[in-house]
């Protein structure tokens, strides 16, 4: 009996190893693809009630090919340019956050941040970016798998809470309920609008002319950045702009002011994201910050998304240990009443 369990024991260890070995390399478009899912869900839900289940994901699966493409064809003819230019931007950005007065906390996180971020975020876009036909494949494989949970997303679901354990259902709930409300609060709020928010500042650092494409590209990043940040935002990007036109023309300057008040900040944050997020759990900014920097620098660009969910799970199970060390006091006044 065993030797039977050893053999199985080292039957399921050569099985994962094997899997790992073989999806390591595609990790980041998978998960990727299961978060594209996760934004996209809403919308197939409101689309299937029209068009029908199978056309919904099609629909949504040939608008999200057509942006893959258009990201491919974007690496393929400005990358080289865009990284230089988000580096001298990284730099000339953490130099002037080192000298903001905030609390020694965040002046910490500010001061890592500044000493690994920048390189490191220039090894992941390298890694992705270096050979061509590996980021083709990872496309693909991200396509694939977004087309395929979602196709698949209520069986998913299901699937999902049969698998918990009956013995401790009611924890495992608790964690997929608080991977649920970490997901909703970094994807369909900071991520989501941080990415909307920088696409609007490319168009418009490329349509005022303050810089070229590769340049306007990276300062939509930056804008992306730094509105994950919770003490700065992408107000900044735009000021610089305006800056830089104001020694141009005072009216281009006054009009990209505007044009980044009404798409960037504050105008959307006090109309479209309190609208967007209302009803859904918070997460702390803190939180958030040290969730996905630190799982970008942990472990690359699916650590933004990994990051957060780690350090909301752990916080899910330090609630659950002082709900149990709660309980148990009470369970020993009543023994010792009976």
């Amino acid at each position: 009996m065993e030797k039977e369990k050893i053999v199985w024991i080292a039957l399921i260890a050569i099985i994962i190893f094997l899997v790992w070995e073989t999806l390591k390399e595609l990790i980041s478009p998978i998960v990727f693809g299961i978060a594209a899912t996760y934004i996209a869900y809403p919308f197939h839900i409101k689309l299937s009630r029209k068009l029908g289940k199978k056309l919904s994901v099609l629909l949504l699966s040939a608008l999200l090919a057509i942006f893959t493409i258009l990201f491919f064809i974007g690496v393929t003819l400005w990358i080289t340019d865009t990284l230089r230019n988000l580096y001298a931007y990284l730099n000339s950005f953490f130099s002037w956050l080192g000298s903001l007065n905030v609390p020694s906390f965040l002046s910490s996180i500010f001061d890592a941040m500044a000493t690994s971020f920048p390189q490191k975020l220039r090894d992941i876009l390298l890694q992705y970016t270096l050979s061509l036909p590996k980021l083709a494949l990872q496309l693909i494989v991200f396509l694939a798998v977004f087309y395929a949970t979602l196709s698949n997303s209520d069986f998913l679901a299901r699937e999902i809470y049969e698998l918990l354990p009956s013995s401790n259902r009611e924890l495992g709930e608790k964690l997929i309920e608080k991977v649920r409300d970490t997901v909703d609060a970094i994807l369909k709020t900071w991520l989501f609008f941080s990415i909307i928010k920088g696409m609007f500042l490319t168009i418009g650092f490329y349509l005022f002319e303050i810089s070229n494409v590769a340049g306007s590209i990276a300062a939509g990043v930056l804008c992306v950045i730094l509105e994950l940040l919770p003490v700065v935002g992408g107000w900044i990007m735009w000021l610089a702009g305006a800056i830089i036109l104001w020694k141009k023309s005072t009216l281009l300057a006054l009009l990209f002011s505007i044009y980044g008040i009404l798409t960037i900040s504050p105008v959307p944050d006090y109309t479209l994201k309190s609208r967007f997020t209302k009803g859904r759990a918070s997460v702390s900014s803190v939180v958030a910050l040290v969730g996905i920097f630190g799982g970008l620098i942990a472990f690359g660009a699916v650590g933004i998304i990994l990051g957060p969910i780690a350090i909301g799970l752990l916080l899910a199970l330090i609630d659950a240990w002082k709900e149990i060390k709660l309980k148990q006091p009470s369970k020993a006044r009543h023994s010792q009443d009976a």
